[in-house]
C-alpha cells in the first residue's frame, strides 16, 4: 500500500510472514496488512499514524479520506441501501470543517454557491494526490487480490449465481 505505511513504528514478524506467504495446514495464506502502528493513538500518547482511509461499498471504492479531506467517488442519494450513482468528478468534503458532510464542495451547475468553484480552482492540486493514493492501493491489489467478492442481494446477481451453479452441475 503506501510506502511508509508503518508510520515509523516498525513491522512485526507476522506482518512480514503474511507478505511472503505463510503455510498453515494444506493452505498458503498471502495477505497484506497495512502495517500501521497505532499503539501511540490507542495509548493516548500521540496522533494516528494513518494518513488515509479507503471506503468501499462492496467491491467498489466509494471514497478516500486523506487527512482532513474526503473524496467521494459515488453518491447514494436515497440512502446507503439505495443505488450507487457514479460521479464524473469527486465530491470533496473538509471533514474538520464539515464533520457531517452536509456541505459538499461541488460545482455551480449542481446549485452550489459560486465560492465552491473558487475553492475547486484553488484546491485542484488535491486531486493529483488522491490519484496517487488510489494508484498505490491498486498496485497492492495486484499482489494481494481480494480474497472473495462481497455478497450481493441484487436479483440479477442471484440469478447469475443460480445459472452458474446449474451449469456446473450439468457438467457432472
Amino acid at each position: 500500500m503506501v510506502p511508509d505505511a508503518c508510520g515509523g513504528g516498525g513491522k512485526s514478524g507476522h506482518h512480514e510472514q503474511l507478505l511472503k506467504g505463510v503455510k498453515l495446514g494444506d493452505r498458503t495464506y498471502k495477505n497484506h496488512l497495512d502495517g500501521y502502528n497505532q499503539l501511540a493513538l490507542l495509548e493516548g500518547k500521540g496522533p494516528s499514524a494513518r494518513r488515509e482511509i479507503f471506503y468501499f461499498g462492496g467491491p467498489a471504492l466509494g471514497a478516500v479520506r486523506i487527512y482532513n479531506f474526503k473524496y467521494q467517488f459515488y453518491d447514494q442519494p436515497t440512502g446507503w441501501t439505495g443505488p450507487k450513482v457514479t460521479l464524473d468528478w469527486p465530491t470533496l468534503y473538509n471533514i474538520r470543517q464539515d464533520p457531517f458532510e452536509r456541505a459538499p464542495l461541488q460545482n455551480v451547475a449542481e446549485g452550489a454557491p459560486a465560492q465552491f468553484n473558487e475553492f475547486y480552482g484553488r484546491e485542484i492540486w488535491r486531486f493529483v494526490g488522491v490519484q496517487e493514493f488510489v494508484t498505490k492501493l491498486g498496485d497492492t491489489a495486484v499482489d494481494f487480490p481480494p480474497m472473495q467478492a462481497p455478497a450481493s442481494f441484487n436479483l440479477s446477481e442471484v440469478k447469475k449465481k443460480i445459472q452458474e451453479t446449474i451449469k456446473a452441475h450439468q457438467g457432472d
